[in-house]
């Protein structure tokens, strides 16, 4: 698999826009990229080389980051497949290995915050201990 870039994955974007839906014309709000179903994901290419950094899908949207970031994650848990990568930004699997790759990164990620959050738990005053013992409750809810 060659590493360089299909062209000119923006000018693909751009054309992908010119037909009817959410990404027609200039006068799209943003009212319609919130409410459209896989918004983000329709501007992405197949393949990590051809990632698109989020400061992009910013730019082709007209929202800002937070949203866009919104977004990618509802269109994950809805069982898009929007992977990411660190270095090059958001991009659609072209191979299962790039989704292995994707999933590792998250999960060392999670990992990362979790063992924070007890560094700083151990910095919590013993008689607020049983506050977070319930949220561990339900976090373990919410994860079944």
């Amino acid at each position: 698999m060659s590493k360089q870039k299909n062209a000119a994955p923006v000018l693909q974007h751009r054309e992908r826009q010119s037909g009817a839906g959410p990404f027609s014309g200039d006068t799209t709000s943003n009212t319609q990229f919130t409410t459209a179903h896989g918004a983000i994901s329709r501007l992405l290419l197949h393949g990590q080389a051809n990632a698109l950094p989020r400061r992009e899908l910013e730019a082709l949207t007209g929202l800002d980051g937070r949203t866009v970031r919104l977004m990618i994650e509802q269109e994950r848990r809805a069982g898009v497949p929007v992977l990411s990568d660190n270095a090059r930004g958001y991009f659609l699997p072209e191979t299962a290995q790039e989704t292995v790759a994707c999933v590792r990164s998250l999960r060392h990620r999670a990992g990362e915050i979790l063992r924070t959050a007890a560094a700083i738990e151990r910095t919590v005053p013993q008689e607020l201990v049983g506050q977070l013992a319930l949220d561990n409750c339900t976090m373990e809810v919410f994860n079944e």
